[in-house]
């Protein structure tokens, strides 16, 4: 009987095996009707095929030996690798379960077909007892795999959230951190509670809200903190970005509530959505942008102050040369009377050097600002400097009619250690100012005394005065002073910054004052006192100037209108011009000049070659070489000392200077 079941087994096996294929098909028919089980592709039905023989071979093995209890082992390690691979597809545990159990419908309908058409009477009960312990431990291990999948799955992604929530809490520290560095406040508003978090104690100190009293809201905020002349416009908008849920960017003004400063805050948000999950809510931060819009506002006004510069260069170099046309209109008509003669060249003359004199201010400018000034400091009386500068402004204060009083009852000597040119600049730059703001017969008081280490030289008017308010940018660059009501002044705004910044290279202090407008200002330079020399030298009394004896003269000029009129002025002398490097070099072989006035930017080779060239012809180095030039900066005159001139003049050039230079030239030995 034992045998006889055995062989049944056997056959029934066999039986099995041959029928795969159909068995197989009639499989996934039965799934396919399952439409809850996925996947249903092409894909998916290839994969459930691959996966099928494996199991479908230890089912037949297992039937066939009698499903000893390797085989039921075996059976169970297939099944747990195929809801492996089900749980890989995405499948789910109840879909894993009716596709095992479909299998199993499908092989008990085909055993049962073997049976009906089987001769033996043997009973099939334990056969089909066999393939459902198969399948039952086949789904258990199944089912027991997909769910240690699945908790495996369940681990990593809670190890996923807890990694991630980490992480973002990290990411919110170093966001927090970088906040705090940049000084930003961090705070977060919900529309829909009202509610507000102030998230790092920026906040507090940014706006002065105490910390005991926790965090504004946005509406307690824009009423106890934002510039009531800022509030409506902040209002609307926030309403504004509110509505279309867009980045909230805004610049106002506060009023700190710690000690009522006036304060810039630029307030910068994104709309998120709430950690609820309901609506949205607006995170973020607060900066104090104080000093930026200062900055920005002292740029503005550094860039306007600059445009007015401009315009008054324009009207300041146009003045002058108005009545220097004119003069040449009038020299045009023919004969003119002697006395004519005289007023034109004065007024030539007078033009030409306030032309001069804007342009040696605005080159003040640069070497100042460049640290290119250089003191030639010695010990003087200061009264010297203060009686150069009325000589000075003595004509212009006439023209206007003003009363110059000069305090001479205390005229003991002051002495101080510095440049007598530079601090001669600073009195007449204050002079001049003091002429200009002035009206016409106005007085003006010049006086200097001596205080403890100090001498202090202090010009005061009754001219136009100052409002209070604009004196502490009184010495500013190009800032100028103006009366309500009243015509802009002359000059080009720079003078009081060039004597602020000179006195200050001498150690010493320059201020002003006044009591408003209308009531005129005083100015006060104070510089420190020294010790009188061991023999001061008596003041230099400039004679007139002694017109040489005749001697050959070669002028070297591309602006062939200078050229020609220096040498009309010369023409005393053996004189000889050249408008370029070549053709002075030429001229000089054959004339062998004394002296060569010489322009330095020159259109062929430059005035340094020349010069260089000159010195190697015969007799060159006998020949006085003076530079005449519109560079008269410290390198400049070192270059041409190395060069070989003998004298650089700085462009417009007295006549009296030239005139010294030839008188010394004409005398034997003179090289």
């Amino acid at each position: 009987m034992m045998t006889e079941s055995r062989r049944i087994d056997r056959e029934v096996a066999h039986h099995l095996l041959q029928r795969r294929g159909q068995l197989t098909r009639r499989w996934l028919r039965a799934v396919r009707k399952q439409m809850h089980i996925r996947p249903v592709s092409r894909d998916a039905v290839v994969g459930l095929i691959n996966q099928l023989p494996l199991l479908f071979d230890e089912l037949c093995a297992s039937v066939g030996e009698g499903a000893e209890e390797a085989d039921t082992m075996r059976a169970g390690r297939d099944a747990r690798r195929h809801g492996s691979e089900r749980w890989r597809q995405g499948f789910a545990l109840d879909e894993l379960y009716l596709e095992l159990d479909l299998l199993q419908r499908c092989v008990q309908a085909c055993v049962r077909e073997y049976f009906a058409g089987a001769q033996s009477r043997v009973s099939q009960a334990a056969t089909h007892e066999a393939i459902e312990r198969f399948f039952s431990d086949a789904i258990r291990g199944a089912i027991g795999q997909f769910q240690a999948h699945q908790d495996r799955r369940v681990n990593d992604a809670m190890g996923q959230r807890d990694l991630a929530v980490k992480r973002q809490r990290n990411s919110d520290e170093r966001l927090r951190m970088a906040a705090e560095a940049a000084g930003l406040g961090i705070f977060e508003w919900d529309p829909e509670t009202d509610g507000a978090v102030w998230e790092n104690d920026r906040m507090y100190q940014i706006t002065g809200q105490p910390r005991t009293e926790g965090a504004l809201n946005i509406g307690d905020f824009i009423e106890r903190v934002v510039h009531p002349d800022d509030a409506a416009r902040v209002r609307s908008e926030l309403k504004a970005a509110l509505t279309s849920l867009l980045d909230f960017q805004t610049i106002f003004r506060i009023r700190r509530r710690s000690d009522g400063a006036l304060r810039f805050l630029a307030a910068s948000g994104r709309f998120m959505p709430a950690s609820s999950g309901v609506g949205q809510i607006l995170v973020g931060t607060l900066a104090d942008v104080t000093q930026r819009v200062a900055a920005d506002e002292a740029t503005k006004e550094a860039d306007r102050r600059k445009d007015i510069f401009l315009a008054t260069l324009a009207h300041e170099l146009r003045n002058p040369l108005a009545p220097i046309l004119t003069a040449a209109h009038l020299l045009a008509k023919g004969s003119v009377p002697a006395a004519e003669l005289r007023w034109i060249h004065d007024v030539v003359e007078r033009h030409a050097r306030h032309l001069a004199h804007l342009i040696d201010d605005l080159l003040d400018v640069s070497r100042i600002t460049a640290g290119k000034i250089r003191l030639r400091k010695e010990v003087f009386n200061v009264w010297s400097a203060i009686d150069r500068a009325i000589e000075m402004n003595a004509s212009a204060a006439a023209q206007r009619g003003h009363r110059l009083e000069v305090a001479t009852s205390a005229q003991s000597a002051l002495f101080v250690y510095g440049d007598l040119t530079r601090i001669t600049q600073i009195v007449s730059n204050l002079l001049d100012n003091a002429i200009k703001y002035t009206n016409a017969g106005g007085d003006i008081r010049l006086a200097a005394s001596a205080s403890y280490s100090h001498v202090s030289i202090t010009l005061q008017d009754n001219g136009m005065g100052m409002r209070p308010e604009l004196i502490p940018s009184l010495f500013d660059l190009f800032e100028q002073a103006s009366a309500d009501g009243q015509p802009g002044k002359s000059g080009l705004g720079i003078g009081l910054s060039v004597a602020r910044s000179l006195v200050s290279m001498h150690g010493g202090t320059i201020t002003a004052s006044s009591e408003g407008l209308g009531k005129g200002s005083i100015f006060t330079v104070s510089l420190p006192l020294c010790d009188a020399p061991v023999e001061v030298s008596a003041a230099r009394v400039e004679s007139d100037p002694v017109i040489p004896a005749v001697c050959k003269v070669l002028i070297v000029d591309d602006n062939e209108d200078a050229a020609l009129s220096l040498a009309k002025i010369l023409d005393d002398h053996d004189v000889r011009v050249a408008t370029c490097g070549f053709e002075a070099v030429e001229i000089a072989r054959e004339f062998g000049p004394k002296v060569v006035l010489l322009d330095l930017g020159l259109p062929d080779i430059s005035g340094h070659e020349v010069a260089t060239r000159l010195r190697k012809q015969q007799g060159g180095s006998d020949m006085l070489l003076v530079a005449l030039t519109g560079y008269g900066q410290p390198e400049d005159r070192e270059r041409t000392k190395a060069t070989g001139f003998n004298h650089h003049l700085v462009k417009p050039v007295r006549i009296e200077e030239i005139f010294s230079i030839l008188n010394c030239a004409s005398k034997p030995d003179s090289l």
